[in-house]
């Protein structure tokens, strides 16, 4: 095998990972999607997995790096459960396992404490639960069912329940692992009340949509624990699947995993406070998870075949198509019934655009001559070729909009240039007159939607954006968001937490460097006279050596996630389906964002 790839014949592993987290699981995962994604393809998998907890958040990227290297992408999610039996199954459901129909439950208040003091009240360890995309039907299960999580509960502690997941169990797969209701129940020995847990949940997907999941991670107890997971599987008739509960790509990056734990829930490092008990829980190879399967079943050889085939046929079901479930390399208005008026109505969009442009040069005093009609006919031409007449009447709607509220604003850029533009009210800048060419901002050559920045008074920026949702509707608007991500002060600060370090003087090293990436900070010890001078790096650059531990788990977190927030420029509009599409969550400001990032 190794001769076969040093020959650049890429060498086919049949196994796939189900269950892997990536740094867009916020504190959690330790690697970024790309880099999990190139073990995968080093290892010659033919596809992965990347059910990130508690969001979609990296959905996007993990598609573009399986496109760049020939993976196959697995769309999911990682849930956590509100602890109920039957309770929460909706009224339809309740028949099925017994019982009548529950009254429905409010949502209980939150338990954090305020001030939160980290361990339990930050982070209560609920049962979670994987759901894996079959089809397009199951990636845009995932988006709603993210979305209703994450709407549903409080801000930031995303809690999902059972009556969520059959609301929206429609081309998903649920895979109950260890850390699943039924698994914790199996973990404290009580079979009864696992299937008890069971039964709720095939009464809500049905059969051949519900896995159990093993995992053994050669930690004390882990075999035992496999082994009476795959012991129930049998009694109960649930097909199971293979995991290794992925983290990280190398056993080396488990401390990173460890300080994100300790960070995630505001406590220091301590066996009591991470989540793993080895260093197994990395992206292995298909052989070293054949050898897994083996010690999990024994001798008998032919049960750790079947338990490997399962998975891959589990793996082969799952199939989205980036380009038309996700929408990616795609462009989606709002409906032309939105943006038109009645007048209006039985025309294409082409013709609308046309006759409000020509209806603009009235409006704008505007001759028409022939050299009018020959620059609007050569725009209305492009244009109409790269299909964008409905973005022109959408932003032309929303000018439109924010100069009703009196609220000021401005086309920016090279927009301006355009004859368009100007005649739709977008731009007040007349590109005849000031001799401005149209190709900078939209040619045939460059097929890309054009970008047309309107800036607005940042006092009235939130009224707009009301506005924009009362007038288009919640279901085709969404705000942009964007992630911070680990730099240089922010992980100094956490891993600094982490290790135990006295806050004042964390705070005080993370003051003396400047802005910068946290994977530049041995470089910053080295070439920045006064970190030199404060002899914090180590001791073979002529510092004391006492920090070396912490810049190196600084520089280890680089560019992860660390949370999502609103964007303040932008949002997203689009037709109907909007949210089948990308899940949202609410900002700190109360407006539903987008999980995919700026």
């Amino acid at each position: 095998m190794a001769d076969e790839r040093q020959r650049g014949v890429r060498v086919t592993d049949p196994f796939v990972h189900l269950h892997v987290a990536s740094g867009y699981s916020m504190r959690y995962g330790a690697n970024h999607p790309a880099d999990l994604v190139a073990r995968a393809a080093e290892h010659g998998m033919t596809a992965l997995a990347l059910p990130d907890r508690a969001g979609l958040y990296g959905a996007v990227t993990f598609a573009r790096s399986c496109r760049s290297a020939g993976v196959r992408p697995i769309f999911g999610v990682d849930l956590a459960i509100a602890p109920a039996v039957d309770t929460t199954l909706p009224p339809a459901l309740a028949r099925p396992v017994g019982g009548a129909a529950p009254p429905p439950r409010m949502r209980a208040p939150s338990t954090r404490r305020a001030p939160a003091r980290g361990g339990a009240s930050v982070d209560p360890r609920l049962p979670r639960v994987t759901f894996l995309a079959r089809d397009g039907a199951g990636w845009r299960s995932l988006c709603r069912l993210t979305s209703a999580t994450h709407l549903r509960s409080p801000r930031g502690e995303p809690v999902s329940s059972l009556a969520m997941a059959a609301e929206h169990a429609p081309g998903l797969i649920a895979v109950l692992g260890p850390d699943s209701p039924v698994g914790r129940a199996l973990l404290t020995g009580r079979a009864d009340l696992a299937v008890a847990h069971l039964d709720t949940w095939r009464a809500a997907f049905g059969p051949g949509r519900l896995v159990l999941e093993v995992v053994h991670h050669r930690g004390q107890g882990d075999r035992s624990r496999a082994q009476a997971m795959l012991r129930f599987a049998a009694e109960t008739g649930v097909p199971v699947v293979l995991s290794n509960a992925v983290r990280y790509v190398d056993a080396l990056d488990a401390p990173t995993a460890d300080v994100l734990d300790a960070a995630r829930r505001l406590v220091p490092l301590a066996a009591r406070h991470v989540d793993r008990r080895t260093a197994e829980g990395y992206l292995k190879s298909g052989k070293e998870m054949a050898e897994v399967a083996e010690e999990i079943v024994g001798p008998d050889r032919d049960a750790a075949l079947r338990l490997l085939e399962r998975t891959a046929r589990l793996a082969e079901q799952c199939v989205v198509d980036v380009a038309d479930d996700l929408g990616i390399g795609s462009v989606r208005y709002p409906e032309l019934d939105v943006v038109t008026t009645v007048a209006e109505r039985g025309m294409g969009p082409s013709q609308v655009l046309r006759a409000r442009c020509e209806a603009g040069m009235g409006r704008r005093g505007m001759a028409p001559s022939e050299r009018v009609h020959q620059r609007l006919d050569e725009e209305l031409a492009v244009i109409d070729s790269l299909g964008y007449p409905s973005y022109f009447l959408t932003v032309a709607d929303v000018v439109d909009l924010i100069k009703s509220l009196r609220v000021r604003a401005a086309a920016r850029g090279s927009g301006a240039g355009s004859l368009v533009t100007y005649l739709l009210g977008i731009s007040d800048v007349d590109p005849l007159r000031y001799g401005l060419l149209m190709e900078r901002f939209l040619s045939p050559l460059r097929v890309q939607l054009p970008d047309i920045d309107i800036d607005v008074e940042s006092a009235r920026r939130m009224e707009v954006y009301d506005a924009v949702i009362d007038r288009f509707g919640a279901d085709r608007v969404s705000c942009i968001s964007m992630m911070d991500t680990y730099r240089v002060r922010h992980a100094i600060r956490d891993v600094g937490a982490a290790l135990g370090l006295p806050p004042a003087e964390v705070d005080a090293v993370a003051k003396a460097f400047p802005h910068i990436r946290a994977n530049q900070v041995h470089a910053a010890l080295r070439d920045l006279p006064e970190l030199r001078a404060s002899r914090l790096g180590s001791r073979r650059s002529g510092g004391s050596g006492d920090l070396d531990l912490l810049f190196d788990l600084v520089a280890r977190l680089d560019g992860l996630p660390r949370h999502i927030a609103l964007h303040p420029c932008g949002v997203l509009l689009s037709d109907a389906t909007l949210l089948d599409r990308t899940p949202v969550e609410n900002s700190y400001l109360g407006y539903p964002m987008s999980q995919f990032d700026k």
